[in-house]
């Protein structure tokens, strides 16, 4: 009970206390705005601690008995100013309520104890959050006919440190005066900044003077500064993020360091002062250091205090510095000086007035922009002055070069004549050199097409009767000879492929030098490839008593597109030669992929044999021609030396080089890369044992036409032992008269021979009016090789090429495959 009884006490006293506050006296804004009293002294204010209270809480009697007078308002509270204020007129009123530079400003107004309206403004307020977005620091009344209301506003600090009630009242008309009076005179000044700017850029790339280019880097942060002096830059450039305003307070240091860059220039205190620049250029660059250290303590701290009063310092000791050395420099006489002195000082006295009474919250640099335009006008004038200079220097310069440029053309004319007189007798001397070097060059190659015609007709010659002797040896051998037979026969054969290697080397290193192999591109099986291989060397092997095997990596594609004879020749030779020196042990090729990209593969070849080796001191010259290892190689070996010297320039042909790693007595490792691109179509592969191919050409009509009576007899016993009816010509006319006497599905053709050779046979016979004539196979067997003969052979319309001597299993592999086309033909 007697808890209640203290409450009710207590509301009493309350009631009473609210209704004994004197009530606060309207004010009549007419009488405020002619100037006859204060808005002042309406004004009082209450300081909320917690920074929690809404005008709902404000409104309350508890805190409305405790508006007073305002005394010092403190940063670190929230303050609440209330003023009533009245229209005595008979008609709508509209003023605007100057608060002061605060972050945060809130209005309420208030109508029979009613919140009518809430408006914003302040430093830190977004633009769109603000009811006037380019008046900051201004609030609206409007206010009905003899109507009164009250006015509660709040005004809190979080970035600066001076919260005010600094009220001042405007009429409509007078406020959009002030505002488009300052804003239009700011963005005069702007375009004023940026006209300049531009035209000392554009100053700077007609003329490449340095100074222009320091002015405009000056004037751009020049600009920038006044932009955030003057509020423009937040309420225009960052109207919407006015909190990111204070980190561009650094641009005032960046502004004195672009300043004292562009003087040292401009005066040349380089060449014209260089005891000042020791001392000016450290100076300088702390200015730039300096404005670095205050943006980073801002973005950590956002605290402007320390800033400013930095600053403040800053700009002082800069002004103090400048004022220092125009005192040194009133006595040169170097013309720009005037300019440098004039210009400078007006500002420096501005800048020095407003640095000592500059206040973050209110100043607007009024008294800097009217030095800097000043200072403007004159640099303006000392640059065009400097252009002068150096244009006068240039000149100078100029007419100097011109001076020398004629003293160097008399000497040069002088020179040219007694070099005229050298050249004449040198080109008289070299003309008799290059006759010489001419005959010696025409005498070369009559040389070379005598060697190269002489290697031509003795290849024609030798295997023409090495066809004999071989194709001979293969009827022997086939022909069950007793054992005494067989062991001459095996040495004879032996014998016959040697001397036919020999000249196959010879052959082939002489097209190489004279640059004749082009390598082909056609698709190939790896795998079929070096199987085919692999049959050839494998019972040579055995009969060295070795091994012999080929390891292929599983990864590698099998159909790619290259030159599988080069590859062949390639992997041949360095077999044959593995095969040749390794009395015992093994043989190896081994393939591996290196590498798969982009349809191409990377393969590395590598024979490895466990044979006589090499000594370390003959790795390098046994690619050489003509070179063995040892001198008694080629006595226990056999061999010319011609293969590794072939080898090495067909790789050359892929772009490709070979490496040798040996041991003597332990073994050889030749091995080589080639980059090959796969295929983009398999390739078909026939594997078909030449035994098995009898049966099919049996009774085939096959007419064969050479001139050479025992090749003739060659052919007609191999056609006749595989079942095959042949009739045999010795001229291309007798081979086209017995075309119309009997049919024939093959034709065998010699290209050498007298009156009508091979390619006009063919092309007479492809030139028949009886297409079944004219579309018969032709296989042209020869003692030239393919790559001489290959243009003509295919021009001629013949169908394929043998080489004599003929390896009689791939003549018959090569009779069965066109017999075959030619009943497919007839099928269909």
């Amino acid at each position: 009970m007697s808890r209640l009884l203290i409450k009710w006490l207590l509301i009493v006293l309350l009631l009473l206390g609210c209704y004994a506050a004197p009530a606060q006296r309207p004010a009549e804004l007419g009488q405020i705005l002619d100037g006859n009293q204060s808005i002042h002294t309406y004004l009082t204010v209450y300081s909320d601690s917690s920074k929690a209270l809404g005008i709902d809480d404000i409104l309350q009697p508890l805190y409305q008995q405790q508006f007073s007078v305002p005394t010092h308002l403190a940063y670190e509270q929230a303050h609440w100013g209330k003023i009533s204020i009245r229209n005595e007129h008979k008609k709508v009123k509209f003023y605007f309520l100057y608060i002061g530079q605060n972050d945060y400003i809130d209005a309420y107004y208030v109508r029979n104890g009613e919140v009518v309206n809430h408006v914003k403004s302040g430093y830190l307020y977004a633009g769109n959050e603000k009811y006037l977005e380019k008046g900051s620091y201004y609030i609206p009344i409007e206010i009905g006919p003899e109507t009164t209301q009250d006015l509660y506003i709040r005004i809190e600090e979080s970035l600066h440190h001076d919260p005010d009630f600094d009220l001042q009242l405007y009429s409509s008309d007078g406020w959009t005066k002030k505002i488009i009076n300052k804003q239009v005179s700011d963005l005069i000044f702007q375009a004023i900044f940026w006209v300049m700017l531009l035209y000392n850029l554009f100053l700077y790339f007609n003329t490449r003077i340095r100074s222009y280019l320091d002015y405009s880097l000056y004037l751009f942060t020049v600009s920038t500064s006044y932009l955030f002096l003057s509020g423009l830059l937040r309420e225009i450039v960052l109207q919407n993020t006015p909190e990111m305003t204070p980190y561009f307070m650094p641009i005032i240091s960046l502004t004195l360091f672009m300043y004292w860059r562009f003087v040292l220039h401009f005066l040349d205190f380089k060449h014209k002062f260089p005891n000042f620049l020791k001392y000016l250029q450290p100076f300088m660059n702390l200015n730039g250091v300096l404005a670095i250290l205050l943006l980073i303590y801002l973005a950590v701290t956002m605290e402007l205090k320390l800033p400013v009063l930095i600053m403040r310092y800053q700009i002082i000791l800069n002004v103090i510095t400048i004022f220092a050395l125009i005192y040194l420099l009133r006595g040169s006489k170097f013309p720009l000086n005037k300019y440098f002195i004039v210009g400078t000082f007006l500002l420096m006295t501005f800048s020095l007035v407003e640095a000592i009474t500059w206040d973050p919250n209110i100043s607007t640099a009024i008294l800097v922009k009217y030095g800097i335009l000043f200072e403007m006008i004159v640099f303006s004038l000392g640059l065009s002055q400097k252009k002068k200079i150096i244009d006068e220097e240039r000149a100078i310069k100029l007419k100097q070069e011109i001076q020398q440029f004629k003293n160097n053309e008399t000497l040069a004319q002088w020179q040219k004549e007694e070099l005229e007189k050298i050249i004449d007798s040198r080109t008289e001397k070299l003309n008799q050199k290059n006759e010489v070097l001419k005959e010696a060059f025409r005498r070369a190659e009559e040389a070379a097409n005598a060697k190269s015609e002489f290697l031509s007709i003795m290849s024609h010659e030798i295997r023409t009767p090495m066809n004999a002797v071989i194709g001979t040896i293969h009827l022997l051998l086939s022909e069950n000879p007793k054992k005494s037979q067989m062991d001459n026969l095996k040495t004879l054969k032996f014998s016959a492929e040697n001397l036919l290697i020999l000249i196959n080397d010879i052959l082939d290193y002489s097209k190489v030098e004279a640059g004749k192999i082009k390598l082909e591109s056609i698709p190939f099986d790896i795998r079929e490839l070096t199987k085919g291989i692999g049959n050839a060397h494998e019972i040579k092997a055995a009969d060295n008593g070795i091994t012999f095997s080929i390891l292929i990596d599983h990864k590698i594609p099998s159909s790619l597109q290259g030159d599988p004879a080069r590859i062949s020749q390639i992997l041949n030779n360095l077999i044959g030669n593995a095969i040749k020196f390794t009395p015992k042990g093994e043989v190896r090729l081994l393939i591996n992929l290196k590498e798969r990209k982009r349809n191409k593969v990377k393969l590395q070849f590598a024979v490895e044999d466990t044979g006589i080796g090499i000594s370390k001191d003959k790795l390098e010259i046994i690619f050489e021609r003509f070179t063995q290892a040892h001198a008694d190689t080629a006595r226990k070996f056999g061999g010319t030396g011609l293969g590794l010297a072939i080898t090495k320039r067909l790789l050359a042909l892929f772009e490709s080089q070979i490496y040798v790693e040996s041991e003597q007595g332990q073994g050889t490792k030749f091995f080589f890369t080639l980059e090959l691109a796969e295929a983009t179509s398999p390739t078909t592969i026939v594997d078909i044992d030449p035994k098995d191919l009898t049966p099919y050409v049996k009774d085939k009509q096959v007419l064969i036409v050479d001139d050479n009576e025992i090749n003739l007899l060659m052919a007609e016993k191999f056609v006749t032992k595989w079942g095959m009816l042949c009739t045999s010509v010795r001229s291309g006319q007798a081979a086209i008269a017995a075309l119309f006497d009997q049919d024939f599905d093959l034709i065998l053709l010699d290209l050498q021979m007298p009156e009508m050779d091979g390619y006009e046979t063919a092309r007479t016979i492809r030139a028949l009016e009886n297409e079944a004539l004219s579309s018969i196979p032709i296989i042209a067997i020869s003692a030239d090789t393919i790559d001489n003969v290959q243009q003509s052979v295919f021009q001629s319309g013949i169908n394929d090429f043998i080489s004599k001597p003929f390896n009689p299993p791939d003549l018959l592999s090569r009779i069965h495959q066109h017999t075959s086309e030619i009943k497919k033909t007839n099928k269909a």
